[in-house]
């Protein structure tokens, strides 16, 4: 596989790194110290196209290749570990899924607004009994008549 940056990537790689020096690392210690969710910062990432990168631009994504997405989520990491494992679970763990299997209507309904940074996409996985065991889950979802029960715990999301 070759890794020599093309044009378009490098420019992605600038626009990612400017943005995380202005935009994150200004408060990235009082988020930290608070706990405080960078709400507006993937925003703005939506915005620039980093929430959905490899989706379809028809589905609000930017369309870019699998080394522009590594090369955005290195550039928010050195400034900010917790925004890009939102970056990265939003892209990776949410759009990518939808995207490949998803319906149409999801993709429409769901995923434009996930891949826009207009809502965050996130992934239910662990659970007590279970940690991040994927294959131990116990949650499960029942069709009862038209919808679907859910039953189970999880520990965090």
């Amino acid at each position: 596989m070759n890794f020599k940056e093309t044009e378009e990537q490098s420019s992605v790689r600038e626009l990612v790194r400017s943005f995380a020096e202005k935009e994150i690392r200004p408060g990235v210690a009082q988020r930290e110290r608070s706990s405080e969710f960078p709400a507006e910062i993937c925003t703005r990432l939506g915005e620039l196209g980093l929430m959905g990168m490899m989706v379809a631009p028809e589905y609000e994504g930017a369309g870019l290749d699998a080394l522009s997405y590594a090369i955005a989520v290195e550039e928010i990491a050195r400034v900010c570990a917790s925004t890009a494992v939102t970056l990265s679970v939003n892209n990776s763990v949410f759009c990518y899924p939808v995207a490949t299997f998803g319906t149409v209507e999801q993709k429409r309904s769901i995923l434009t607004e996930t891949a826009s940074g207009r809502a965050l996409g996130g992934y239910m996985l662990t659970e007590p009994q279970s940690g991040s065991d994927a294959a131990n889950q116990k949650t499960r979802a029942v069709l009862k008549g038209d919808r679907y029960v859910l039953n189970g715990a999880k520990a965090w999301i």
